[in-house]
């Protein structure tokens, strides 16, 4: 019998296999019910330090013209010993992300237990269930030699995984969101392809619907905020699915003081993240090594800056801080490097794309 152990301590025993119809059973009733009072079913796939707040983002929601709640929202996490935790205590109204932000515990506890618009779960058949499916799931890229990005490789399986599941799972009517920060290409050529072969064995021969917008997530004092109530990018695959993906933003997010960008394709969304990163990842090394440089020689940083913005076109050159750090810069720009030696060969090799 295995368990999964929460960062409290407290134990939790993996589901058996029995318990996955059971499970399955449980969110049927509850969709139902949802469905019948005109909710939209929204699976948030990938409970991590993204997947967590988003989904509390979504669920907290409320319909711009009638102030009440529209979305329901399904988390799912695959049932480990590493994660499975994450899911009971979701669904007592506790969230599993410890966060400096007053706003996350209690949201999380207002969906759960006040507004009825959030639970969690561990099968995969939630996906069965979904008007929407946001992807939250990791995607790494690993360092085979300390600082050298180039002998390093993007660890896509865990999303490949997903994305078989996904097409074996979903109605060809749900929308795809894709939230991960991934190489550039990867929706429209490892996403698409997989999703389409699993609709064609199940015979089906409608296009995915494949959306990507990525995060800017900021864990502090402002967690909650940076999802809600900050500028996002987004893009669709086809027409339809920039539609839907514009749509649905729009009604979960601070829209109207945080403009949605709309761009034409998925890789262009897939690269803006991945620019945006790297651009910042190179001023903080830069002004890293400046401000070693100047340690080490007496200067006064400082006042060297200031010096130079006075000049107008070099009036926002930041000051420097202790380097590179956190989860994502370090790696982002590994991914798009990645992309550019594998997944821009399949462009060239097969430009068909599928719009």
């Amino acid at each position: 019998m295995e368990y999964s152990i929460s960062p409290e301590g407290e134990r939790f025993k993996l589901p058996e296999e029995n318990e996955y119809t059971k499970e399955f059973i449980r969110l049927e009733k509850i969709v139902r019910e949802k469905r019948e009072q005109g909710f939209e079913i929204v699976v948030v796939m990938g409970l991590g330090f993204v997947g967590a707040v988003m989904a509390g983002v979504v669920a907290d929601s409320n319909d711009k013209k009638t102030g009440r709640p529209k979305k329901f929202v399904i988390g799912m996490q695959r049932p480990s010993p590493r994660s499975f935790w994450k899911i009971p205590l979701f669904n007592r109204g506790i969230s599993p992300i410890k966060a400096d932000d007053p706003e996350v515990a209690p949201m999380i506890d207002r969906c759960v237990n006040l507004k009825r618009t959030l639970t969690a779960t561990f099968t995969h058949d939630a996906l069965k269930l979904a008007d929407i499916l946001v992807v939250d799931v990791q995607c790494d890229f690993i360092k085979q030699e300390l600082g050298n990005l180039r002998s390093g490789f993007a660890d896509i399986s865990a999303l490949e995984d997903s994305f078989k599941i996904m097409g074996e799972k979903i109605s060809p009517s749900c929308l795809v969101l894709i939230e991960t920060t991934v190489p550039p290409g990867t929706t429209e050529y490892v996403a698409y392809p997989l999703i389409k072969k699993a609709f064609r064995a199940r015979g089906i021969e409608d296009e995915p619907l494949l959306a990507h917008s990525f995060e800017r997530v900021m864990p502090g004092k402002e967690y909650v905020r940076s999802v809600r109530d900050f500028w996002r990018v987004c893009s669709g695959i086809n027409q339809e699915s920039r539609e839907r993906v514009s749509r649905f933003l729009s009604e979960i997010l601070n829209v109207d003081e945080y403009p949605l960008t709309v761009l034409d394709k998925p890789i262009e969304s897939e690269t803006c993240k991945i620019v945006e990163n790297s651009y910042r990842a190179t001023i903080l090394a830069f002004l890293n090594e400046w401000s070693l440089f100047s340690e080490t020689n007496g200067v006064d940083i400082v006042k060297v800056i200031e010096a130079i913005r006075v000049r107008p076109t070099h009036s926002n050159i930041i000051f420097p801080g202790p380097g590179i750090g956190g989860y994502c810069l370090p790696k982002d720009g590994g991914l798009g490097l990645w992309a550019y030696k594998h997944l821009s060969l399949i462009h060239i090799s097969e430009p068909t794309r599928p719009y």
